[in-house]
């Protein structure tokens, strides 16, 4: 009797080949990343963030000559409702949280020397304010403090009498006789390492100018 011989066709042998492949080969062709790859990730970062930076500048910049403008007309509001009113008002600007309140005296005491000075804040009581001194805010403004729009920071506060104030919370006020203390106000992006604007409050007539640099005097 012939013997048959088992015959496998070649293309069932060479699949069978292809999958005797070692998996460790396999795996270590597809895990990880290529350094032209990692380059090329890197590079399209780089590329987004040129784009963005220069945008978010120019936001920050709107940003600031919008806080300057609401501060003007804020300080033209406060030093007629001063006069029509006959009290004493104040802006309060807490440079460590960036934002301001305008207060009016409600007690009609008369103002010592200490009471029109910048107030530091207590390291222990970081959130104490000052409460008996008579003033209190005035709800046609906001009965909260305002904050500076995103990325506006306050860089401190000049006054003739206290020369420069960078901390704690400082005010400008404004008497019944239209009258109101002298002060340049800073301001500038959260991310700047010097320069700034500088707001000019004048001591009459509710003028103030609006500088696009550091003034450091008056």
């Amino acid at each position: 009797m012939a013997q048959i011989k088992s015959q496998i066709p070649p293309t069932i042998l060479s699949q069978n080949k292809s999958s005797l492949v070692d998996p460790a080969s396999k795996s270590a062709r597809n895990d990880g990343f290529t350094l032209i790859e990692i380059l090329l990730v890197l590079s399209i970062i780089v590329l987004v963030l040129s784009f963005g930076m220069p945008v978010v500048s120019r936001i920050t910049g709107q940003n600031i000559n919008t806080s300057a403008r609401k501060l003007t007309s804020l300080v033209r509001g406060v030093r007629t409702d001063a006069i029509l009113l006959n009290s004493i008002y104040r802006l309060s600007l807490d440079l460590d949280k960036n934002t301001y309140l305008v207060e009016s005296q409600k007690l009609g005491e008369l103002l010592n020397e200490s009471s029109t000075l910048s107030k530091k804040r207590d390291p222990k009581n970081p959130e104490a304010t000052e409460t008996s001194d008579g003033f209190a805010p005035v709800e046609k403004y906001f009965k909260e403090p305002k904050p500076l729009p995103a990325g506006v920071v306050f860089n401190g506060i000049l006054k003739e009498k206290e020369g420069k104030v960078t901390e704690g919370i400082a005010y400008i006020y404004f008497f019944p006789n239209g009258l109101n203390e002298k002060a340049m106000v800073y301001l500038n992006s959260q991310s700047a390492k010097e320069g700034g604007y500088s707001l000019l409050v004048h001591p009459t007539a509710g003028k103030v100018e609006f500088f696009k640099k550091r003034v450091d005097q008056f």
